[in-house]
């Protein structure tokens, strides 16, 4: 795969991890929250979704959880896919690496989480994003 290949992937997955955050964080908001509490069958089919009210910890804890998704968005989006552009190859391995470390932190931490929580199809969904990060970054070819 070509490095801008890659980038390009990355960067649409960096954009996809924005938008996730912008709009679950409307769960942090009781007036606004219905759209993002309409997607959650989308992310957890394996049961139903109660109707019932959040908790004001459960809404910080989506907030705090959108941030980081965003965070980790803009990190592939506009750090690692820009970088492995660059001329520089000992940058490009940098970026490749620390790339594939921030996904695979994010995929044991995440999936760890919601196993103890009792969404096991977050973890499907996990391995699923893990593999748009990983893949491009696993299978890109710089030229020497």
């Amino acid at each position: 795969m070509t490095p801008k290949l890659a980038a390009n992937i990355l960067r649409l997955m960096g954009w996809g991890f924005i938008i996730f955050g912008v709009i679950f964080v409307t769960i942090a908001f009781a007036g606004i929250d219905g759209f993002a509490r309409s997607l959650v069958p989308i992310f957890d089919w394996t049961g139903g979704v109660p109707d019932i009210g959040l908790t004001r910890e459960a809404r910080w804890f989506a907030a705090i959880m959108s941030g980081l998704s965003a965070g980790l968005g803009a990190f592939y989006a506009f750090l690692v896919a820009p970088l492995l552009n660059v001329s520089h190859s000992q940058t490009r391995q940098i970026a490749k690496r620390g790339g594939l470390i921030a996904a695979v932190i994010w995929f044991v931490v995440d999936s760890t989480g919601s196993f103890g929580a009792g969404v096991s199809s977050n973890i499907v969904m996990n391995f699923v994003f893990l593999i748009g990060l990983a893949a491009p970054l696993l299978m890109v070819k710089f030229p020497e």
